[in-house]
């Protein structure tokens, strides 16, 4: 291959992704990368002010099947990458040259060791601002707009070079093959990690988890799926091959030249809350953008069949929520029924769930659905993104929508006999109930905000009914009020959480915020499956935001129902505004220093993040009879 150099079992590319394909023929066979599909043509200097929707076909990376011996190198490598004909080509740092990163596909229980060798040189590709806002309320704020006229200029950004480290998200691995956000690497060294791959069939995914600039790097394009297959799932007969296609959403913003045409390189336009001082970095809103991209391809068609087709979705937005329809664009209504939910974050559901009309997403999570276009051969579906109360397929710039487009699909004439999803999915699937996990150790987080404003992760602990201060809640769950303390707000507070592996525990995961302010947190877990068991509004009316404190319990409300797209095992779950989701959850059997957080990247880096620490469960209980001696607690041995 000209300008490629054989790797272990992958192999580095030197030509430029967007201009010509990295691999091709016998040097894809012979790395283990295969398939993927050509990049895009298009213009070379800035010349368009807006961007033509499908006007692209959807890109598909490659997939790299790792060998059983040996190790995997991978290539943390900048490149150009095309993500709309109308523009030129972006700069990136990538996987392998490609955005998104290659697909990696491997076996239940095959052992892969992997190299991610940081070759990345110079600065951040991308350019980030702070901007104000417009005006009190949401109202079209400048992030749902292109260029960076009148912002202000982010220079700690600037002088960023590549620190990285890769997490393989929702995977089962020791910490030291974690990915800890602070055990990144510098250009011209490599993170090792080793992948067990002991989980059922699911849909993983990989990318950047560096202390303090995940969203930045992410942004800048590392990222990529990561597929792990069983027989169990090989049997369902499930559409594979050609019609089953990795989906990775993402909002996305570009800088604009002196006459408004964009110009490709992506922009990270945050809003400040307080105009920032010479030097300092302010408070601001989570990045929200206003163009789309699927597979790194800004608003594209996918030519499809008359047939049913296997997407894997993943929100990989830094804030955005994708509440999801498929609209027939020759009527424009609605698809009822046209998307079969089969498997959520961590794999299949027990029996397919019907969404009825739409399906929602927040970044980090993921759902595989069959969507059958056999019954309209010859016709044009759009998938758009919603907001509740509007019809499907409008334009809301005031509420942060101002296009709602995601991607088209262009049915083939020829129709295919309706395909019908398995009656019966997983065997092994076992709804979660409370009563699974009375018995387990129970855990209370709270989701709220600082005095600034800033949201903040509290890290709760039981205390004597009579504590109150600064950093005490006070809940009422079940009719009894239990009295919570602060331990930890930060990443670098005292490690606090520490967990047998192996084990059942159950979360209470709070959210108190201040009436009319819509916030969410997609919570992720590293190293636990869990399931949604409860889910209740809460009356947060006690809680002064001010003293930082309740000066009466917070109370339960109603159920909140749970939805198709949430109803199986998972890793990351979005806890609304005033709402508290109780999971109940496995801790894997790995072990070692992990992380729980915020997966809205701004947040992460802002200190929505807790460390927690898991050993086997003889070595915890020596550790905490030995953690209550230093405490003046007796401890049975």
């Amino acid at each position: 291959m000209a300008g490629g150099t054989a790797v272990g079992s992958a192999v580095v590319g030197t030509s430029i992704y967007g201009a010509t394909s990295l691999f091709s023929g016998s040097a894809q066979a012979s790395t283990g990368l295969s398939g993927g599909t050509a990049p895009l043509d298009g213009v070379s200097t800035p010349s368009y002010t807006e961007l033509a929707p499908f006007k692209d076909s959807l890109r598909i990376p490659p997939t790299l099947r790792p060998g059983d011996d040996g190790i995997t190198n991978v290539n943390l490598m900048e490149s150009q990458v095309r993500l709309h004909s109308q523009m030129p080509a972006s700069r990136l740092w990538t996987y392998m040259g490609y955005f998104p990163g290659p697909t990696i596909e491997v076996r239940r229980g095959q052992q892969v060791r992997m190299a991610w060798k940081n070759t990345l040189k110079g600065t951040i590709p991308i350019k980030a601002v702070f901007v104000a806002p417009d005006g009190p309320g949401p109202g079209l704020l400048p992030y749902n707009k292109p260029g960076s006229s009148g912002a202000i200029a982010r220079p700690e950004v600037d002088m960023l070079t590549a620190w990285t480290t890769v997490h393989l998200h929702g995977g089962h691995n020791h910490g030291l093959n974690d990915g800890g956000a602070d055990l990144a690497v510098t250009p011209g060294s490599a993170q090792l990690a080793e992948y067990g791959n002991d989980q059922a069939a699911t849909h993983l995914f990989y990318h950047d988890h560096a202390m303090a600039i995940t969203a930045l790097n992410v942004q800048s394009g590392l990222t990529g799926n990561y597929i792990i297959r069983d027989d169990v799932e090989d049997q369902l007969g499930l559409p594979s091959g050609a019609y089953e296609i990795p989906l990775t959403i993402q909002d996305v913003n570009f800088d604009t030249d002196d006459q408004g045409r964009l110009t490709g390189q992506v922009l990270s336009k945050k809003v400040y809350l307080a105009k920032p001082e010479p030097g300092m970095i302010p408070p601001s809103i989570a990045t929200l953008s206003p163009f789309t991209m699927v597979n790194g391809v800004v608003w594209p068609h996918l030519n499809v069949e008359a047939r049913a087709y296997r997407f894997r979705l993943l929100n990989l937005s830094p804030a955005r929520v994708y509440r999801m329809a498929v609209i027939d664009e020759s009527t424009g209504k609605v698809v009822k029924g046209a998307m079969k939910v089969v498997a959520t974050d961590l794999g299949l559901l027990g029996a397919p769930r019907t969404v009825d009309e739409t399906l929602s997403l927040s970044p980090a999570e993921r759902a595989d659905v069959v969507i059958d276009f056999a019954a309209f051969p010859g016709k044009k579906l759009k998938l758009v993104n919603t907001i509740p109360g509007v019809d499907a397929g409008t334009a809301v710039p005031d509420a942060l929508l101002p296009y709602p487009q995601i991607m088209q699909f262009r049915v083939g004439q020829e129709g295919h006999k309706a395909y019908t999803v398995p009656a019966a999915l997983s065997p092994r699937f076992k709804k979660v109930t409370l009563d699974d996990v009375s018995g387990g150790v129970e855990r209370f987080v709270v989701l709220t905000l600082d005095k600034a404003g800033m949201p903040v992760i509290w890290e709760m602990k039981e205390v004597s009914d009579d504590a109150s201060g600064e950093g005490v809640v006070k809940v009422t769950v079940s009719g009894e009020t239990k009295t919570l303390r602060r331990m930890a707000s930060i990443f670098e507070d005292s490690t606090n959480f520490f967990a047998s592996s192996n084990t059942w525990e159950k979360w209470n995961i709070i959210s108190i915020a201040p009436p009319n302010l819509p916030i969410y947190h997609p919570l992720h877990i590293h190293l636990m499956d869990f399931q949604v068991v409860d889910r209740r509004t809460v009356d947060v009316s006690g809680f002064d935001f001010a003293k930082g404190t309740t000066t009466s319990p917070v109370t339960l409300g109603d159920r909140v129902p749970v939805a198709p797209e949430e109803s199986g095992w998972k890793d990351t779950i979005t806890v609304n505004a005033n709402t508290m989701v109780t999971i109940g959850g496995k801790i894997a059997e790995q072990t070692g220093r992990v992380m729980y957080h915020c997966h809205l990247f701004d947040h992460e880096d802002e200190g929505m993040m807790r460390p927690f620490v898991i050993m086997p469960p003889a070595v915890h209980h020596i550790h905490s009879g030995l953690m209550g001696m230093s405490r003046g607690e007796r401890h049975a041995m």
